[in-house]
């Protein structure tokens, strides 16, 4: 996966209106963040805080279309 994969789910993810798209749009950029995080070692400690805040922001998207 293109390390910057995660980052254009995700933009899809925060921008989709739809409701029917969104929970697969969040699944997907989840599911991107958490591989690119499996690569520990491998990742600048800026893209880490930025992993993480994609991941905090998703929660926050998917507890407010409930």
């Amino acid at each position: 996966m293109n390390w910057n994969s995660w980052r254009e789910l995700y933009r899809g993810a925060i921008l989709e209106l739809d409701p029917e798209l969104l929970q697969a749009r969040v699944k997907a950029a989840e599911d991107a963040i958490e591989a690119r995080a499996s690569l520990n070692g491998g990742i600048p400690s800026g893209e880490r805080l930025a992993l993480q805040d994609a991941m905090n922001t998703l929660s926050l998207l998917k507890r407010t279309q409930r």
